[in-house]
């Protein structure tokens, strides 16, 4: 058996200001995640790697640079996101069942433009606005209901973790489409959309409209799915189907 080498024999020289550095270790980490998850761990050299680069690519101090309260409040201010939740199949419509990317959408209307959705069932007022643009499942039709709120937004097939993070940073929830229905290693089915409102370096944070997913088997558990954690390694492969940088999302501007 070969002797793995530590991990500090690859990443001694990493500097966190090259751009192609940083390139490298979101790619390490985004299949560190999917196969070895507890590279990750507190007091890790990857760990460390990755909150360093969070702190270049968004700006902040490092978590480590930060006293101990001054870092839990911040953390807990801006991930997750406080983002309400929306339940698709409370809808007075006879769409309640497909209506998963709106519902998504209203979401991240709601938290960027409180008070513009009223009720628990804002999602069907948001889902009224796009049939004058289109299907509730057509992309161009929520960008265009979006920009009729006045949130500049658009629609990406090439996301990836860092995406995420990235918005997340920024403030703004990301509505996510993924392959629902089958075992994650064959991933299928018409597709389903949730909003991601947080992250860590394992799990996604998500408000599902539709209820709890099981990732592993391709089916829902249900209930109220408000800041649900999902894995990044189950929730990546029926994501990212095609590939790390594929995943379709709604990325919206502040």
């Amino acid at each position: 058996m070969t002797r793995p080498i530590p991990a500090g024999d690859y990443v001694q020289h990493f500097d966190p200001d090259l751009a192609h550095h940083r390139a490298w270790l979101e790619a390490v980490l985004e299949r560190l995640v999917a196969h070895e998850p507890q590279a990750l761990q507190e007091g890790g050299t990857l760990r460390q790697l990755w909150t360093a680069n969070q702190a270049v690519e968004t700006g902040s101090p490092a978590p480590s640079a930060l006293p101990p309260a001054q870092a839990t409040t911040a953390a807990s201010r801006a991930n997750p996101l406080s983002v309400p939740w929306f339940a698709q199949l409370d809808s007075a419509t006879e769409e309640g069942r497909r209506m998963c990317f709106s519902s998504s959408c209203a979401m991240l209307l709601a938290f960027l433009k409180p008070g513009v959705l009223r009720g628990a069932n804002g999602d069907d007022q948001y889902l009224a606005r796009v049939h004058q643009f289109g299907d509730s499942t057509d992309p161009a039709a929520q960008i265009k209901t979006l920009a009729s709120y006045g949130i500049t937004a658009r629609f990406s097939n090439q996301a990836r973790f860092r995406t995420l993070e990235q918005q997340i940073a920024a403030g703004i929830p990301i509505p996510c489409g993924y392959l629902h229905r089958g075992p994650v290693e064959r991933p299928a089915g018409g597709g389903h959309w949730l909003i991601i409102v947080g992250h860590t370096p394992t799990h996604l944070i998500v408000h599902d409209p539709f209820g709890e997913a099981d990732l592993v088997n391709g089916t829902t558990i249900g209930g109220t799915a408000r800041f649900c954690r999902y894995s990044r390694a189950n929730f990546g492969r029926r994501w990212m189907v095609e590939g790390v940088g594929s995943g379709w999302a709604v990325l919206a501007e502040t």
